[in-house]
């Protein structure tokens, strides 16, 4: 991991009188060495992973190594109203327990999901409930979100989420939740805001499964196969094609299937054309 990690890519620099650069320079003057040590601990334990599914884990186990953050979400949808909706988010600590209350009864009155925080997630990345309501009241549906649900039955004082934003368009928000009302403060929401911009720049490029990061590692005569897997072709016909005794085929067939874990050449074919090898 290198500095240059850390820094803001040419596509998102901003005017110097636009709010998304106002804020990230407040956001610069709250974070100190201590924080940005902790944001480059953070990317190094999640820019090696193979694939949205092992980047998920990754930044859960990060936040709770590095943020002292037992109780931690990473719901994930096709848009911002969808993530919501997830139904096999990952969750950590308490979030496992308070999964099922919150699809039944909560998901709709979030508090991340009302305009102010959808403003915030937006233009920096982060909200934070003590923002929110320093900003003033929040909707009546959202204040019973928090009362009943987040503090009186699950002692949450402190929840934040984080946007991060996945291959395809697809985005995620990562829940934190802590019982200490001051368990996130200025300059771990800073430094939050900081990891938003930088694990998007990590997973916007990363395979959605395992099984397509391991067709993504495949060597090149591999993927010849499994292009032609893909297109139908008999082991016969693959070998015709590619020059190559029928027997060498089956083996390639079979250890690709291994690689993979794939089931059968139909489930193969399909990964095939999900990834556009």
């Amino acid at each position: 991991m290198t500095q240059s990690t850390l820094v803001d890519s040419p596509a998102s620099t901003m005017t110097a009188t636009s709010p998304q650069s106002r804020a990230r320079s407040s956001m610069r003057a709250a974070l100190a060495r201590d924080d940005y040590a902790r944001a480059f601990d953070v990317l190094e334990h999640c820019d090696s992973a193979p694939s949205v599914v092992d980047f998920k884990e990754n930044v859960v186990d990060a936040l709770q190594q590095h943020f002292a953050l037992k109780h931690v979400s990473f719901f994930a949808g096709a848009t911002f109203h969808n993530v919501f909706g997830d139904i096999a988010p990952l969750t950590e600590g308490k979030t496992s327990k308070m999964l099922p209350e919150y699809r039944e009864r909560w998901a709709r009155y979030d508090v991340f999901g009302t305009p102010a925080a959808t403003r915030q997630l937006v233009s920096s990345g982060v909200s934070s409930l003590a923002e929110l309501t320093s900003l003033g009241p929040l909707p009546a549906s959202a204040e019973a979100y928090v009362r009943h649900f987040l503090v009186a039955t699950w002692r949450m004082e402190t929840a934040a989420a984080m946007r991060v934003e996945l291959p395809d368009g697809h985005l995620a928000l990562v829940g934190m939740f802590d019982p200490k009302p001051d368990k996130l403060g200025i300059s771990e929401v800073a430094t939050l805001r900081l990891l938003s911009r930088q694990l998007s720049v990590i997973c916007r490029s990363l395979p959605m499964s395992r099984s397509q990061a391991a067709v993504s590692r495949l060597s090149e005569r591999q993927r010849q196969v499994v292009r032609l897997v893909a297109d139908g072709l008999s082991n016969a016909q693959i070998a015709e094609a590619l020059s190559l005794a029928e027997d060498s085929v089956k083996k390639y067939v079979s250890r690709i299937l291994g690689l993979t874990g794939c089931q059968s050449r139909m489930e193969l074919a399909l990964l095939a054309r999900s990834c556009r090898t």
